[in-house]
């Protein structure tokens, strides 16, 4: 039984959007971050308050690719709890299919702000088997996950925790 107080103020929860992105030679597009020392990882990122998630999707590819890309099929949906280490609170990733883009596409890396340092300094299509030489595993099993299910010509979506499957479900 719910407490009205648990909906009047519900626990945190990050919730992020990221985009698998491919060439004609079924590269996935990877950005290099300048935070963080300096990881690639999806294009994509947190969606802000009010904001569903493929709204956020189309504002941060955008924002980090300068591409106007619209959500394909909702690829994966993964659960991350909460960083006790870095106190990121718990979130969700929903990875969504941006098609494919030309290799030679113009990709536009966000300018940094006035004495800022750039949020990327980078991207380049990684082919899957070579994912492992540039992400970390988290974000290399998410991403695997979303190229199969790409792969599959099913429409599903795969649920993941932490980039797994979960091992039960209640």
């Amino acid at each position: 039984m719910h407490r009205d107080d648990e909906f009047q103020n519900p626990p945190p929860h990050r919730r992020g959007a990221l985009a698998i992105i491919r060439n004609e030679r079924h590269g996935v597009l990877l950005v290099q971050k300048s935070y963080r020392g300096g990881q690639w990882g999806l294009p994509g990122g947190l969606a802000l308050a009010g904001e569903f998630p493929h709204e956020a999707w189309i504002r941060e590819v955008e924002e980090e690719t300068g591409l106007l890309l619209k959500p394909g099929r909702l690829l994966v949906v993964d659960c991350i709890p909460r960083d006790e280490e870095t106190g990121s609170e718990a979130g969700t990733n929903f990875v969504f299919d941006g098609g494919r883009v030309s290799s030679d596409a113009e990709i536009r890396l966000p300018d940094a702000l006035p004495g800022e340092e750039p949020e990327l300094t980078d991207y380049r299509f990684v082919d899957t088997h070579e994912l492992g030489r540039f992400v970390t595993p988290l974000t290399e099993r998410r991403t695997r996950a979303a190229v199969a299910a790409l792969k599959s010509g099913e429409d599903a979506t795969a649920y993941l925790v932490e980039g797994l499957p979960p091992v039960t479900m209640r």
